[in-house]
């Protein structure tokens, strides 16, 4: 049985990159495509997580963390940062920035969990959804600027302008 509070657990813990990403791949139906391989630091957790944005309309994409549980088949989707994708009547939240986090209710009972839904002004990019996504899942500190550094001459998300070093 799943909690809200293991959900944010697994979603805040500190995390550590095992595989790095991946350079941008073209994958289906127009979008580009990031993997990446991370695990808790403390070794208990093992996740992925992804980026993908659309070749044609640059607001498109989502960022997103997978968690691979150990004891089980499967995979979990944990949160998406998404960008501005088009609103339509039925999805008006697709016309904001917004986030998807999964639900321990709908985990429980088997359906697809990240349907808890926030409209974000914590970015309007895909560059600001980065650095706002390494911060939220709380990936270390040398990692984040390793591997998700700041766009150059920007100040980062963690307190230090490492992008103009």
């Amino acid at each position: 049985m799943f909690t809200e509070k293991f959900l944010e657990e697994l979603i805040t813990c500190a995390k550590i990159v095992v595989d790095a990403p991946m350079e941008m791949k073209q994958g289906r139906s127009g979008f580009m495509k990031r993997s990446f391989t991370l695990k808790s630091l403390d070794d208990k957790y093992s996740f992925s997580g992804f980026i993908n944005q659309n070749l044609t309309f640059s607001e498109n994409f989502s960022i997103g963390l997978v968690y691979n549980p150990r004891e089980e088949k499967g995979t979990i989707v944990l949160l998406r940062c998404n960008g501005a994708h088009g609103g339509t009547i039925h999805f008006p939240h697709h016309a904001s920035c917004h986030i998807h986090t999964s639900t321990a209710d709908r985990l429980n009972n088997g359906v697809k969990s990240e349907d808890r839904i926030e409209i974000t002004k914590e970015y309007l990019t895909i560059e600001e959804a980065i650095q706002y996504y390494v911060k939220r899942i709380n990936i270390n500190s040398s990692d984040k600027h390793k591997y998700f550094p700041p766009p150059s001459g920007q100040r980062d998300l963690f307190g230090d302008n490492l992008s103009n070093q």
